[in-house]
């Protein structure tokens, strides 16, 4: 009995680091010495590559912490970058509730840090902390709707959308398209409209979409060609039967 036991927490741990390595996407030639050398093959896992990630973590919250308190000028940006470049790391390695605690203490120290409130507000959203991260994203707006190029407003019509908030979803790529005339805000809201069980309005949007990728010049339609051969795609699929 006491050798089923041993095994079936050898294969348990086993398990368990072969999900971690999907998680951080680790080399597959991980999960086959997992699996093929136990327990070897889990332990050297965890201590080359979650031990190893552990103190490097911890270097990193320690060399910001320290940047927190050198003596540089009132108001000094160092620390708070410092902090975020930590927070941002840690998104990176999907490790979201310690990043967004680090991002919100940035958040509350300067309402109108913008790369604070995006984390955060992504952060929030991969937790399952939905309408926290609406409320981010409303604020990020409120300070600069176009933040990285317009993809936190995409971010933000996809979090209204989980929220079940299509029309707002639908709305917000409205405006975008009418600002950007972009193709793919316009097969953005082509989705949420086809979401919102609005078929023929999706697919007037994409028509149009069409119809201003071949009004434009060559470069730009070069440029765009993706989105271009995404929204015929499209346009097929909600073809009427």
């Amino acid at each position: 009995m006491s050798q089923t036991i041993l095994s079936a927490l050898i294969w348990a741990f086993s398990f368990w680091m072969v999900a971690d390595s999907l998680r951080r996407r680790a080399s597959p030639w991980w999960i086959v010495g997992i699996l093929l050398i136990q327990p070897y093959g889990g332990l050297a896992y965890l201590v080359y590559i979650k031990f190893a990630e552990a103190r490097q973590a911890r270097a990193r919250l320690e060399n910001a912490a320290s940047a927190e308190q050198e003596p540089v000028p009132a108001g000094s940006a160092r620390a708070s970058e410092s902090l975020l470049e930590v927070a941002d790391q840690l998104e990176e390695q999907r490790r979201f509730g310690e990043a967004a605690l680090i991002y919100r203490r940035a958040v509350d120290q300067k309402q109108g840090n913008a790369r604070a409130l995006h984390g955060l507000a992504r952060c929030s959203i991969e937790l399952g902390h939905t309408q926290e991260g609406i409320e981010r994203y409303e604020a990020l707006m409120a300070l600069d709707p176009r933040y990285r190029n317009y993809a936190a407003a995409l971010e933000y019509a996809e979090a209204l959308h989980r929220a079940g908030r299509n029309a707002d979803a639908t709305g917000l790529l409205e405006g975008l398209v009418s600002e950007t005339g972009r193709l793919n805000h316009r097969l953005a809201l082509a989705h949420y409209c086809e979401a919102a069980g609005q078929t023929a309005r999706a697919r007037g949007v994409l028509s149009e979409a069409l119809a201003a990728y071949e009004c434009s010049p060559p470069p730009e339609q070069e440029a765009n060609r993706r989105w271009q051969r995404r929204i015929v795609d499209k346009l097929q699929e909600l073809a009427p039967s």
